[in-house]
């Protein structure tokens, strides 16, 4: 199988699972919401659960951006393939023992962190989250096993399991959840949420046994590789902590707006995360190992040829989505907020932070993948001083725009720090790589953005007059009889946006192969991927 068939074929796999995992993410929200509603012990879990979460937020990214260059190295090369058992064990060992006296470190400081996360809490709802802090302190240990499995089989060029992996932690979450909520209370959640977390790690290990990565009692602290991995491993911190850091300037600067301005703020990141989870985040997962392959076996033609491939497909996939979330921002907003205390200010704060959020979407997730491009490199340096420098134009043009546009300029202030920090490390990559193919890849950008904004300007037409004069408010007063009521009208909405989107996503294929874009076949390509995975079923069945 070619490169881009291989690549294409775990694309498909990652966003199949992904889209399932998400769909189960809404359900678990759901079922929480059911159970426990918006109460003290519901807010004493979700601030428990930021310590771990914003642990493996720093430790899981860097041990899945560091860990696997150097596991491709090992892997790809054959004079060092005899150590890579050695380096993948010692590397676990390393891991888990950081993470273990972090987290045994957390127990007795826990009451100080839970009066640093939250101020405002009495001490009776103080009490519970420290307890609560406590049983999910192991997740940080767990975690730290989770990404070094899935950097491991990514290394290997094995997608199945760590895309999947959402799934029993889905699974046993509801289940925990419905039975913590009948029998056991807040902690019996906290509880499943170790249990999910471990499912996470032990779905992985049969694949990294059938590839004879068995256990091994080893740890060798004078590895160099070791050494190399945790001097490059600072970097990454910073820089993830640096991104952080852009979220909590953006609320409190918020904070100062009209109320409702920083939940405006955190819906419309939510909206935008949509694209980046199911489309976005799934390719750069599965490029990237294959740039690290490419580095491993010093194919210079190769990586320029992965890099630009991804920076290609990227743009082809996020532009139009781009568009298309600009011109129907409000029908999105109301269609996944718009209920209950959500009402039609909230919706319409939310559409504007949307609309100036969106446009740094491509390089958002450019820079992602060109920060990846530096880690298969072993350069984590640059990422971190181009992501800080980002920082600094970020809260500079914070501080400039709210005074001017208030919400928007905030949204606005995200997007164009964005784009610096991704010119600047276009820049500072071609100058080390020398000739990376700009002039080919604005070229195929130019002719994807025009395909974009004529796909805009079609959903813009149909939106305003092409359903109306296609009978559309006919079709939802018969169908608002026989529902009726806020289902009825959820319904509606979403067959609209599916209307638009699917009539959109039609017209924007057309015009990139009338234009010649080389990414609509392996469109197609990726499609006939997923196709496939249902024939055999399908035969069977016959």
């Amino acid at each position: 199988m070619t490169d881009g068939g291989r690549i294409a074929r775990a694309t498909a796999l990652v966003m199949g699972a992904t889209i399932l995992s998400k769909i189960m993410g809404f359900g678990r929200e759901a079922v929480l919401a059911a159970a426990f509603g918006a109460s003290a012990a519901t807010d004493a879990y979700l601030v428990a659960m930021i310590i771990p979460a914003l642990l493996f937020g720093l430790v899981g990214t860097t041990i899945t951006t560091v860990g696997i260059p150097f596991f491709s190295e090992y892997l790809h090369r054959a004079e060092k393939r005899p150590e890579l058992p050695e380096l993948i064990w010692t590397c676990f060992h390393a891991v888990t023992g950081i993470l273990l006296v972090i987290a045994l470190l957390g127990i007795p400081a826990a009451p100080w962190l839970v009066g640093i996360l939250a101020p405002g809490f009495g001490p009776e709802q103080a009490e519970l989250t420290t307890r609560l802090v406590r049983v999910l302190l192991p997740m940080v240990v767990i975690m730290g096993m989770v990404g070094w499995a899935q950097g491991v089989l990514n290394a290997h060029q094995h997608f199945a399991a760590p895309a999947f992996m959402g799934i029993p932690y889905n699974i046993i979450m509801i289940t925990g959840i419905l039975l913590a909520g009948a029998y056991g209370g807040i902690a019996g959640v906290a509880w499943a949420t170790v249990l999910a977390t471990a499912s996470q790690f032990f779905i992985q290990v049969p694949a990294l046994y059938r590839r004879g990565i068995t256990y091994r009692p080893v740890f060798n602290r004078r590895h160099p590789a070791l050494k190399k991995m945790l001097w490059l491993a600072g970097p990454v911190l910073i820089g993830v902590g640096a991104n952080q850091l852009n979220v909590i300037v953006d609320r409190m600067l918020a904070s100062g707006l009209a109320e409702g301005s920083i939940s405006a703020l955190n819906y419309a990141q939510r909206v935008l995360n949509l694209p980046q989870g199911l489309f976005a985040v799934p390719l750069i997962t599965v490029l990237y190992p294959a740039l690290t392959e490419r580095r491993a076996l010093e194919d210079a033609a190769g990586f320029r040829a992965g890099l630009v491939r991804g920076l290609r497909v990227l743009a082809f996939v996020l532009v139009p989505l781009t568009v298309g979330m600009m011109v129907l921002r409000e029908d999105l907003v109301r269609f996944i907020f718009q209920r209950g205390a959500f009402d039609s200010r909230d919706a319409a704060m939310t559409a504007v932070a949307l609309f100036f959020y969106t446009p740094g979407l491509l390089f958002l997730m450019w820079r992602e993948f060109l920060n990846r491009a530096f880690y298969a490199l072993q350069d984590t340096w640059t990422p971190m001083t181009t992501g800080l420098v980002a920082v600094a134009v970020n809260i500079a043009l914070n501080l400039i725009l709210v005074r001017y546009l208030g919400l928007a300029g905030l949204a606005l202030a995200t997007s164009a720090a964005a784009g610096v920090g991704c010119f600047l490390l276009f820049w500072l990559l071609r100058r080390r790589l020398g000739y990376i193919g700009g002039r080919v890849l604005v070229g195929q950008v130019g002719r994807v953005l025009v395909a974009s904004l004529l796909m805009g300007l079609f959903v813009w037409w149909l939106d305003g007059r092409g359903l109306a004069l296609a009978g559309w408010p006919l079709l939802e007063g018969l169908a608002g009889q026989f529902m009726g009521g806020s289902p009825g009208d959820f319904v509606l909405q979403g067959l609209r946006l599916g209307v638009l989107i699917a009539a959109g996503g039609c017209f924007y294929f057309l015009s990139c192969w009338l234009l010649r874009v080389g990414e609509v076949y392996y469109a197609l390509e990726l499609a006939r991927n997923i196709l496939c995975r249902f024939r055999p079923a399908a035969r069977g069945k016959a």
